[in-house]
């Protein structure tokens, strides 16, 4: 049952290396030549003792003959050195992409359930902790079976009464180093989640240091990543003094068995049953023998890291990506309602994130093209959830979405997101220069198409009066720029996008009076022509709005204009009674 189980995990960690045939043919050659090297070398003993003994000149220069050939060897050697550490860079190389590209299909719900300080542990450490597989681990692994086995299989030929006491002994050797060494993988996978927790704790540190200082919490911060640091160095620390006394099991039985063998060789010469040149031979042999004894445990161990490795790259590998197509969950494709002049449509909408609570509940919503609609409601209704249905994160349970006269099963993910601009409450920046985070909209626009996104989103005066203008870098997240001065980059970004659809998503909630005059010039001159969808708390958003829905509990309570809505005296009402300016 270990076998299988071995050969089967086996067969999944080779998948993890594509296109990899000349690695493991100069991973298996290295070995190879010392195991050539050092058959030449017993053989040459063997020779030039017999030929000493016997006065045979012949067997003398047979042994040079063998000399030269080793050192032959040993130079072609290097170039096969070479050839395996290249080789490891390539493959490398086509891992971080293969697992990079992988994360950019997978859909958004498990980057949502997952600690992105998890993703970081196993994109960067763990697979980067694969090359010291690919350089240190599988020769640790490789090279005592094959050296070890050859050394069994040519003491065999030379003498197979000795060899085959050699195989017993080490028969005996690996059944012991396996039980001693079966906790190592429990350990070790242990070990792995505590190391992925010292992360976790540390980028929360570091991503919300300002949150931490403000609240005097450096010292629980700390403890917290004290305790998973020190349970880490415990069971690292464990894990050693466990292969330590594997490796002292595997050295004092090698030793034992090289004792056994120098008696009964050295008797069996005595007794005449075998030549003085052959028991030397067999005894030079028996180093390989001894470094397979004492190094097949660690070689487990081994195997074993490199297993848990795997395992939580392929935690990543594993995960279904996002369908190329959205689901048409049973709509004629070709039917009549999406034919139309609709923007937006979502008809009889049901959702949940974990198929048990229902955010959405048969939700009914129309933004007719050019038109402009608003998502009102208390917080947790759903509102931003619609936003990440219609941006096709997550896919409807039941119900239909239609964006510009065609169902989402019509599209691919690119091509809807091609169609839409968006602007979230809190704009990502990244730390590059300014010039670079408005044509993350479009990569192909030109610098004067960048300047213009940025005059018509009322960010050129502020971005110009800073000495480096465009080119101004702008810091981790942004954090060299105001709130009001992000949103307005953001708003510059998705105007060179120039996409037909428009989703706001409170985008100027957090932000000052002063900065949210600015930022809702710059919206509204984005808004022109466009189909847009707005999820707003405040009334300067909404109150020009063609369609307001009032969302609550998952469900559409109502509909209308501004003033029709305030009629009612319903939920509309009332949120903007205790809400003041907001809705």
């Amino acid at each position: 049952m270990v076998v299988k189980m071995t050969i089967t995990r086996l067969k999944k960690y080779m998948s993890l290396f594509e296109k990899s045939g000349i690695y493991w043919f100069c991973l298996l050659l290295i070995p190879a030549t010392d195991v050539f090297v050092s058959a030449m070398n017993a053989l040459f003993y063997q020779k030039i003792i017999n030929a000493v003994t016997a006065s045979d000149r012949a067997l003398f220069r047979s042994g040079l003959w063998l000399a030269a050939v080793v050192l032959t060897v040993s130079m072609a050697r290097c170039l096969i050195i070479y050839t395996y550490m290249y080789q490891i860079r390539l493959i490398m190389a086509r891992l971080r992409l293969r697992v990079m590209t992988h994360l950019f299909r997978l859909p958004m719900s498990y980057f949502e359930g997952h600690h992105t300080a998890d993703s970081i542990q196993k994109l960067c450490f763990n697979v980067e902790d694969i090359k010291n597989s690919l350089a240190n681990r599988h020769s640790q692994v490789i090279n005592p079976v094959i050296m070890g086995v050859s050394a069994i299989a040519i003491i065999m030929m030379l003498d197979p009464r000795i060899g085959l006491m050699v195989l017993a002994l080490s028969v005996i050797s690996v059944r012991i180093n396996m039980v001693l060494s079966k906790p190592l993988r429990d350990m070790a996978v242990r070990i792995q989640k505590l190391f992925a927790s010292c992360t976790e704790s540390l980028t929360d540190i570091l991503a919300g240091l300002d949150v931490i200082k403000m609240f005097s919490g450096a010292r629980v911060m700390v403890k917290r990543y004290s305790d998973v640091n020190e349970d880490a160095a415990f069971h690292t620390m464990k894990r050693f003094r466990r292969m330590s006394d594997v490796q002292a099991v595997e050295w004092a039985f090698g030793f034992l068995c090289n004792i056994v063998i120098l008696l009964v060789g050295v008797f069996m010469s005595f007794a005449g049953l075998v030549d003085f040149g052959t028991v030397v031979a067999i005894l030079s042999l028996q180093g390989m023998v001894t470094f397979f004894l004492s190094n097949i445990g660690r070689a487990w161990g081994c195997l074993i890291d490199s297993f848990v490795l795997a395992d939580r790259v392929f935690e990543i590998l594993d995960q279904p990506v996002q369908p190329e197509h959205y689901r048409d969950n049973g709509i004629d494709v070709d039917s009549a309602s999406f034919v139309n002049d609709c923007g937006i449509i979502m008809r009889d909408a049901a959702f949940s994130y974990d198929g048990r609570e229902k955010i959405l509940d048969g939700v009914d919503i129309t933004v007719d093209r050019g038109k402009m609609a608003a998502l009102v409601g208390e917080s947790g209704g759903g509102k931003s959830t619609i936003v990440k249905l219609l941006l096709g994160f997550y896919q409807l349970n039941s119900g239909v979405i239609g964006v510009l006269g065609k169902p989402l099963s019509c599209h691919t993910p690119d091509e809807l997101r091609k169609n839409i601009a968006y602007v979230p409450q809190d704009a990502y920046l990244f730390t590059t220069s300014i010039k670079e985070n408005i044509r993350y909209g479009r990569l192909d626009a030109s610098d004067e198409e960048v300047i213009e996104a940025a005059k018509r989103a009322y960010a050129h005066a502020f971005i110009m009066e800073f000495p480096d203008g465009y080119d101004t870098m702008v810091g981790e997240r942004g954090e060299s720029l105001s709130g009001g001065q992000r949103q307005r980059i953001a708003i510059a970004r998705a105007f060179i996008r120039n996409a037909p659809i428009l989703l706001l998503d409170e985008a100027t909630s957090a932000l000052d009076s002063e900065s949210e005059q600015l930022v809702q010039k710059g919206i509204e001159a984005l808004m022109g022509g466009r189909t847009t969808l707005v999820v707003a708390h405040r009334l300067s958003t909404i109150e020009k709005a063609d369609m307001i829905y009032v969302i609550s509990g998952g469900k559409v309570c109502e509909q209308g204009r501004h003033t029709e809505l305030m009629e009612q005296n319903g939920v509309y009402q009332r949120l903007v009674e205790l809400s003041g300016s907001k809705a």
